[in-house]
């Protein structure tokens, strides 16, 4: 009889897995601990999850009832409108402070900032609005910025509206709000005499965006300081 040795050739995976099998039986301890310890943090991970998406709904929720609450206990006296209203907005920053994920998260500082807008409270709502900017998408960011110029218009105060509409056209050049943010920047240059400048940025939004409302209000402005500029030379 003839002795045939066979070669049993076998594919990677199956390679690995044998492999994998003689490790653990020549290192049963650390392949336990290893197991435990990939187990431990499955466990953990599963648990953050659970709890990040409990955290979530939990603030929106309060969030929301307590915006309800506000929106539905109007009264005609004014003095317990205005407790009413500072009891909310603390309220509210607590929760937002408190959150790191989801729509309070995104949105909380917006909506404060917009309540103190609308309580015409045009200081507090700046700065709400400016810290907005650094939670919200770049969307509503834009906006944000946007609104704590406005903000400061209502305060008069040009260079603080400047400073917010400048910023948000640095951070946002692609933003859907650009036209009006050029065109606010124009407007605060004129207000503060700087016509050479002013002229720049009304030019830009005619330039940039032909079809947008501004547009014309822009090219208006820039031949109106045109012939500011060519009386002066005159």
């Amino acid at each position: 009889m003839i002795d045939r040795e066979v070669t049993v050739r076998r594919n990677v995976v199956e390679q690995m897995l044998l492999n994998t099998r003689d490790f653990i039986r020549a290192h049963r301890g650390v392949a336990i601990k290893v197991a435990i310890g990939i187990c431990v943090v499955l466990v953990i991970g599963i648990a953050a999850i659970v709890y990040v998406d409990y955290k979530i709904k939990k603030d929106t929720a309060d969030f929301e009832a307590i915006l309800d609450e506000y929106r539905t206990t109007y009264t005609m006296d004014i003095n317990e409108n205005n407790q009413k209203f500072l009891r909310t907005v603390s309220r509210l920053q607590a929760i937002a402070e408190s959150s790191y994920f989801g729509y309070v998260h995104r949105n909380g500082y917006y909506i404060i900032a917009s309540l103190y807008f609308n309580e015409k409270d045009y200081a507090n709502a700046a700065k709400y609005y400016e810290k907005a900017s650094q939670y919200a998408s770049p969307l509503f960011s834009s906006l944000a910025l946007q609104q704590a110029g406005m903000a400061s218009e209502f305060l008069n105060n040009v260079d603080e509206a400047l400073r917010y509409y400048l910023l948000c056209e640095s951070k946002y050049k692609d933003g859907y709000n650009m036209d009006q943010i050029l065109f606010n920047i124009g407007r605060m240059y004129t207000q503060k005499g700087e016509y050479y400048k002013a002229r720049e940025y009304f030019n830009r939004v005619s330039t940039e965006f032909p079809q947008s409302f501004f547009a014309k209000k822009a090219a208006q402005y820039s031949m109106f300081l045109g012939a500011i500029e060519n009386e002066k030379k005159n």
